[in-house]
C-alpha cells in the first residue's frame, strides 16, 4: 500500500458548540448520566449491543421524528430487548413496533407557511420558481384528492417517469399521504429499462413527463411513452392510468398512450377533500428503489417510511450538520437513491434548491452561479463533477462568491486524494468542509461519511456513521475475522441491525435474493456490503477502495481500482480512466487492464504509458502496475455517474453480459470487446 504516514488535515472544525452532534452528545449524557466526550465515544455507545436500541430511540426523539403529541415516556422501544445480545439482521428485525407514522405528514408539518420550501430552476426556463410551504401543502392536497379519486389505495404502487421537479415532489408527498408506495425512474431511461422496472411492480398509476431538456436539447418522449405504456398495460390489469405531463407546456397526444390521460384531466378529478395522512406502522413500505441493473434486471428494494426518515435525519443532521436555516442542494436524477434522500431532507425545514438539467449548461458554472445567487450552504455533488471543474479550470472560490458555503458532500464513487487536495488548494473556500460519504440504495443512507467535529484528511472518509456497527473483515476467509485494527484492506460489513434495512426485495423469490445479496458471505448476523475499505492508523479515517466485486487481484494481491484512479487523476493529458481485472476461462491468473480516455488533441504515447506505470509503482507497488494500458474512445458510466467496471470486466473476460438501460452510453462498451483476445500471459510470470 501507499504511504500512510501522519499528515496535516486539510480542514479542521470550528464553532463546534453550534453543531447538532454536540447538542446530541449533551442530550445523551443528560438522559443517561454519561460522560461521552468525543465522536468515538458516541459512536461506540451507539453500536454496543446493550445500547444500540437506546441510541435509535434517542435519535428518534431528539430529531423530532416522534409525533409531537406523544411524550417521551409514551414512546416504546426501538427494538425489543435481547438482553444485550447481538441480533440477527436477516430476516430484518422490526424497529419501533409500537409507533405509528406518516412520512408526508412528517415532511410537511411544523414549517412556517410563508417560508420558501423549494427554489426550483429548470434548464431552458428563465428565472427561479419559489415554492412556499403553504403552496407545497396546497399542491400536495390537490394531487392527493385526485389520486384518491383515481382509486389509489394504501399499499398500491405509484410510479413515475419524471424529471427532478416540484411536480414530482408533490406527487411523492401525495402518494405517501395515502399510504401508497413510491417508485421513480428518470425520463432519460430507455424503454426496456422502464419496462424492466415497472413490469415487476404492477403499479396502480404511472405519471410521465412527455419530454426533457438536457444540455440545450429537447428530447421528446412521445414514442417512448407509447412503447412502454402499451407493454405495461398489456401485463397489468391494476394499471388505472398513465398520466402524461406536458414538460414544455405544449399539447400532449394522449390517444397513442396505453390507458393515457393528460395531467389536466387527472387534476379535474379533485373533489375538494382535505389532505389526510394515513397513520401506519413505523415500518410501513414507502419507497421501492432499484439496484443499478447494469448486468441484468434491477432488483426492487422496498424501504420503510420510518426507517428512511430516521436514517436520513441521522445522516444529514448528526453527520453532515444540515440545519433548518440552511439552503441545501443535491444534484441528482429521480432514478438515484439521492433523490429520495434529498426529498426527505425537506423534513428538516431547510430550503431546497431543486435543479433539472445539465450541470454545465447553459454555462459551465451554472450550479455554482445558482449556489452563489441563492445562498446555498450545503452543496451535494459527485467526484465526477469535481473532476470536471478541475479539468475545465473552474475555480469556484475565485470566480463566485462562496462565502455562505459551509459544506460540500460527495458521493457516487470514490473521491481521490488528489481531488481533496485540488478542492482546498485551488477549488473551494478553505472554510468549507468536504464530506465524502458512502452507503447506497441498499440502505437508503450511509455506512461511512462526514462528521462536523472531526478534521478532514486528503483521501479519507471521516467516520463510521452513528448506529452503524461497521467492521472490516478479512475477505479471504469465510469466518468473520476483523482486520480493521491491523489497518489492512478488507470487506466493509455491518454487525448490528439498523432501521433503514430493506423490508424486502419485491417480487418472486425476493427474500432469497435479499439474503443472497448481503448475508451469503458471513451469515445472517453480518451484512456484507460488497465494498473494499481500509482504516487509517493515524486518524481512524477510512479509505474506500472500490467495490469488492471489482477488486483487482493479480497474483493473489488484492487492491481497489480507486488506487489506480488516484494516479490517473494526476496525469494532465488523461481525461478519464477505467481499471478492471481480466481472467478468461483459460487464464491461470488475473491481470490488470487500464483503459484511458485522452483529452482532446492528446494521445496515449509510449512515453506517457511508461510515466503512468512508473507513477503507479512509486505510489503503491510494482504489483499495482497494470499488465496493459490502452486508449479507448470513451468510458462507460451509469446514468447515476458510476463507472461500469463490472460490465467491462465481464466483456474483457469473455462472459456473457446483458447491458441494461441504466448504462448512459452503452455504445462505448463495444470498444472493449477487442481486448478479450489479448495474448495469454505466461504462467508464473508475476510481479511478486
Amino acid at each position: 500500500m501507499g504511504s500512510l504516514q501522519p499528515r496535516k488535515p486539510l480542514w479542521t472544525p470550528a464553532h463546534t458548540k453550534q453543531t447538532t452532534i454536540v447538542k446530541f452528545i449533551h442530550y445523551v449524557n443528560k438522559n443517561h448520566k454519561l460522560q461521552l466526550q468525543t465522536y468515538d465515544d458516541l459512536w461506540n455507545w451507539s453500536v454496543h449491543p446493550r445500547t444500540l436500541r437506546t441510541f435509535w430511540r434517542d435519535a428518534y426523539i431528539f430529531l423530532g421524528i416522534a409525533p409531537p403529541s406523544r411524550s417521551e415516556k409514551q414512546i416504546g422501544p426501538a427494538l425489543h430487548s435481547l438482553d444485550g445480545q447481538s441480533q440477527l439482521m436477516f430476516p430484518p428485525p422490526t424497529f419501533f413496533p409500537d409507533e405509528k407514522f406518516n412520512l408526508a405528514e412528517f415532511i410537511l408539518r411544523g414549517h412556517e407557511d410563508g417560508k420558501v420550501a423549494i427554489h426550483f430552476v429548470r434548464e431552458g426556463k428563465p428565472g427561479v420558481e419559489h415554492v412556499t410551504w403553504s403552496s407545497l401543502r396546497q399542491r400536495t392536497a390537490e394531487a392527493y384528492d385526485a389520486m384518491v379519486s383515481s382509486d389509489v389505495k394504501p399499499g398500491d404502487i405509484v410510479a413515475v417517469v419524471m424529471a427532478n421537479s416540484v411536480d414530482t415532489i408533490v406527487l411523492a408527498l401525495a402518494t405517501l399521504s395515502i399510504g401508497a408506495v413510491w417508485a421513480s425512474a428518470s425520463p432519460e431511461l430507455g424503454v426496456q429499462a422502464i419496462i424492466d422496472r415497472y413490469d415487476q411492480l404492477k403499479p396502480a398509476i404511472i405519471f410521465a413527463d412527455d419530454a426533457y431538456i438536457y444540455a440545450g436539447k429537447t428530447i421528446v418522449l412521445q414514442d417512448r411513452i407509447e412503447s412502454w405504456s402499451k407493454s405495461l398495460a398489456a401485463h397489468n390489469e391494476k394499471l388505472v392510468n398513465v398520466v402524461v405531463l406536458a414538460y414544455c407546456g405544449g399539447p400532449v397526444e394522449i390517444s397513442r398512450i396505453g390507458r393515457g390521460i393528460s395531467w389536466d384531466d387527472f387534476r379535474q378529478r379533485k373533489t375538494g377533500r382535505e389532505l389526510s395522512f394515513l397513520q401506519s406502522p413505523f415500518i410501513h413500505p414507502a419507497f421501492i428503489l432499484f439496484s443499478s441493473g447494469t448486468t441484468g434486471a434491477p432488483k426492487c428494494i422496498v424501504h420503510s417510511a420510518g426507517g428512511v426518515a430516521l436514517k436520513v435525519n441521522c445522516d444529514s443532521r448528526l453527520q453532515n450538520d444540515l440545519r433548518p436555516e440552511d439552503v441545501f442542494f443535491q444534484y441528482t436524477t429521480t432514478a438515484w437513491v439521492m433523490w429520495v434522500l434529498n426529498f426527505v431532507n425537506l423534513s428538516i425545514g431547510a430550503t431546497m434548491l431543486l435543479y433539472d438539467g445539465s450541470p454545465f449548461h447553459p454555462e459551465p458554472g451554472i450550479l455554482l452561479k445558482l449556489a452563489q445567487n441563492l445562498g446555498v450552504t450545503v452543496f451535494g455533488t459527485s467526484p465526477r463533477y469535481l473532476s470536471e471543474l478541475s479539468s475545465r479550470n473552474i475555480m469556484p472560490r475565485k470566480q463566485y462568491n462562496m462565502s455562505n458555503l459551509r459544506t460540500v458532500t460527495s458521493t457516487g464513487s470514490v473521491l481521490t486524494k488528489e481531488q481533496y487536495e485540488w478542492f482546498y488548494q485551488d477549488g473551494f473556500p478553505k472554510h468549507t468542509q468536504l464530506i465524502s460519504m458512502s452507503g447506497g440504495t441498499d440502505i437508503a443512507g450511509c455506512f461511512v461519511g462526514g462528521c462536523a467535529i472531526l478534521p478532514v484528511y486528503a483521501g479519507e472518509i471521516q467516520a463510521k456513521c452513528l448506529g452503524m456497527s461497521i467492521d472490516i473483515l478479512d475477505a479471504s476467509r469465510i469466518d468473520p475475522v476483523s482486520i480493521e485494527d491491523l489497518h489492512q484492506p478488507g470487506e466493509l460489513v455491518c454487525r448490528q441491525p439498523f432501521p433503514s434495512q430493506p423490508l424486502q426485495f419485491y417480487g418472486m423469490s425476493g427474500q432469497e435474493k435479499y439474503q443472497k445479496s448481503y448475508f451469503s458471505t458471513f451469515g445472517n448476523g453480518i451484512w456484507c456490503q460488497g465494498d473494499f475499505i481500509q482504516k487509517i492508523r493515524h486518524s481512524n479515517g477510512l479509505i474506500l477502495l472500490g467495490r469488492s466485486d471489482g477488486v483487482l487481484n493479480p497474483s493473489g494481491v488484492r487492491f481497489g481500482s480507486a488506487e489506480i484512479y488516484s494516479v490517473t487523476e494526476t496525469m494532465k493529458d488523461i481525461s478519464d480512466a477505467i481499471c478492471v481485472g481480466q481472467r478468461r476461462s483459460f487464464d491461470d491468473e488475473e491481470i490488470v487492464l487500464l483503459f484511458v480516455k485522452m483529452k482532446p488533441s492528446h494521445r496515449l504515447t509510449p512515453q506517457l504509458t511508461t510515466s503512468l506505470k512508473t507513477a503507479i509503482k512509486e505510489r503503491y507497488s510494482i504489483r499495482h502496475v497494470p499488465a496493459y494500458i490502452f486508449e479507448v474512445p470513451d468510458i462507460p458510466y451509469t446514468i447515476n455517474g458510476k463507472k461500469c467496471e463490472i460490465n467491462v470486466k465481464q466483456i474483457v473476460s469473455g462472459m456473457n453480459t446483458k447491458v441494461s438501460g441504466t448504462v448512459a452510453n452503452p455504445q462505448s462498451l463495444e470498444a472493449y470487446k477487442n481486448y478479450f483476445n489479448l495474448p495469454q500471459r505466461e504462467k508464473g510470470k508475476s510481479k511478486l
